[in-house]
């Protein structure tokens, strides 16, 4: 039996690694966004110090250029920390038996709808994808969790505005 430590460690580590490419990907998108911006302007007739202007404004008043960043990363970091949250339930009960999908979440993607009840291991759930890893159309925004085998089938809680 694989002992809570190295769960929860293997856990850490694969989140670390993603958190980081996300948000590397994220700052990337940024930089060519920023920077066609810049092209298109100059291309334009715009002159740097207007260019140089527009873009503090954007980045003060969160415009469409720094707002998407910065928009981003509260998604981002709440679907992190909800993995987190499975490495702490996935150490504290162990990587054997099966696990159920349970689609939570007000207007639940289809992607969502369609996993709701399916059981499978947690090996085999994390090969496809698990909630919040981005695998579903509402990657990290997700609220479904899985619980163990034994939880008895539920309909899908789909609560609307």
């Amino acid at each position: 039996m694989v002992d809570k430590n190295e769960i929860t460690n293997a856990a850490v580590s694969k989140e670390m690694t993603a958190l980081e490419i996300i948000l590397v990907t994220k700052v990337q998108r940024t930089a060519l966004t920023l920077e066609g911006y810049i092209e298109l302007r100059i291309a334009q007739g715009s002159s740097m110090e207007i260019i140089r202007a527009d873009l503090l404004k954007d980045l003060e008043e969160g415009g469409r250029i720094f707002g998407e960043f910065k928009n981003a990363l509260k998604p981002t970091f709440m679907g992190s920390l909800g993995r987190f949250r499975d490495a702490g339930e996935l150490a504290e009960m162990g990587l054997e038996g099966n696990w159920r999908w349970v689609a939570v979440l007000k207007n639940t993607c289809p992607d969502c709808l369609e996993r709701h009840n399916q059981i499978k291991t947690w090996n085999d759930w994390e090969a496809e994808g698990l909630p919040r890893a981005n695998a579903t159309v509402c990657e990290q925004h997700c609220k479904c969790v899985l619980v163990p085998e034994k939880v008895a089938e539920t309909a899908p809680i789909q609560r609307t505005k």
